[in-house]
């Protein structure tokens, strides 16, 4: 009788949302993070509306690690950075243009978009084979985007991603904990000689949109009503088109410009591997840098706003822009 008891009650003891996140993602997941943004807590007894499924196979090295997940709330992905395919499927980039990335601050590799975070380490006993670095990626359906659920979502995050990096033995700096701090909900329109963060030093426009400019695997600036620039590292800047189409976010040259885009190129370490600096035109405008090239102060533009993101990221000097 007690067995079947103690039988019943570990059956019942499965179903709660607390032990259904530890089964998920290869047992890596942060419970009480990630109980979080479903509004739940290690006491919950009832699973009612909580659904999880997804890997949980064992994971004990870089081989292993490709993870991708629901739990409560979240759908979690943990890839090696050199293979990473998810990461741009669950954010909301618009090119017009509140929804900018975030960084996260306190010294992760990460930013917030929208729903979405994202995390990128780099695992410095790893080589290009083994995958290079880390990328946890976590997304939130019907995400209330207040400041307390921006801190929730940047801490199941870095959470996440520590808790992988220590799982497989990447050797990695991580951010600091404590000193994370909700970021902020959406760019800063501003006068240009005012910007003090990705658009500092912008000198082809009036006004810009911007965020703080902190290490991040993505980061904007928009010069309102003209052109919108772009830095992308990593898996981020080695979609899927890239590898078909050339390692410079897709082109073959390091420098360059076709149709629509200009952009510039720099050469960083392990799992940021190749910076990739681009401008477009803003939603709103049909310009084609074919017919109408950009102007010098706005190749100017996109020269500073690239070294110093290159800079930020400890990568080389950004390729010249050709004449």
């Amino acid at each position: 009788m007690l067995l079947v008891l103690f039988a019943g009650g570990y059956g019942f003891w499965l179903q709660y949302p607390a032990a259904k996140v530890g089964k998920v993602c290869s047992g890596v997941l942060p419970v009480e993070e990630i109980l979080d943004l479903s509004d739940k807590s290690r006491l919950s007894l009832f699973g009612s509306g909580f659904k999880s499924r997804g890997d949980s196979g064992d994971v004990t090295g870089a081989a292993d690690l490709d993870a991708h997940c629901r739990a409560g709330n979240a759908q979690i992905h943990i890839e090696r950075a050199t293979e990473a395919t998810t990461q741009y499927g669950i954010y909301t980039f618009q090119r017009e243009d509140d929804v900018l990335p975030v960084p996260l601050g306190a010294g992760w590799q990460g930013l917030t978009a929208g729903s979405g975070a994202s995390v990128l380490l780099n695992c410095t006993n790893w080589t290009a084979r083994e995958g290079s670095g880390i990328l946890a990626a976590v997304s939130v359906w019907d995400f209330d985007n207040t400041a307390d659920r921006r801190l929730e979502l940047a801490r199941a995050v870095t959470k996440v991603a520590s808790n992988a990096a220590e799982k497989v033995g990447c050797e990695t700096k991580f951010g600091s904990e404590s000193e994370l701090k909700s970021p902020p909900g959406a760019a800063e329109t501003k006068p240009a000689g005012e910007a003090s963060g990705t658009c500092e030093g912008m000198t082809s426009t009036a006004e810009v949109r911007e965020t703080d400019a902190s290490v991040a695997p993505v980061e904007e600036c928009v010069l309102v009503g003209d052109l919108q620039l772009r830095a992308e590292y990593g898996p981020f800047s080695d979609r899927s088109d890239s590898v078909a189409n050339g390692k410079y976010g897709g082109h073959d040259a390091p420098s360059g410009a076709e149709g629509s885009t200009a952009w510039t190129s720099a050469s960083c370490q392990g799992a940021l591997g190749v910076g990739y600096y681009h401008v477009t035109p803003v939603e709103s405008s049909d310009r084609k840098f074919t017919s109408d090239p950009l102007t010098e102060k706005e190749r100017a533009d996109l020269t500073h706003f690239a070294k110093r993101s290159a800079a930020r990221h400890g990568c080389g000097a950004p390729a010249a822009l050709p004449s």
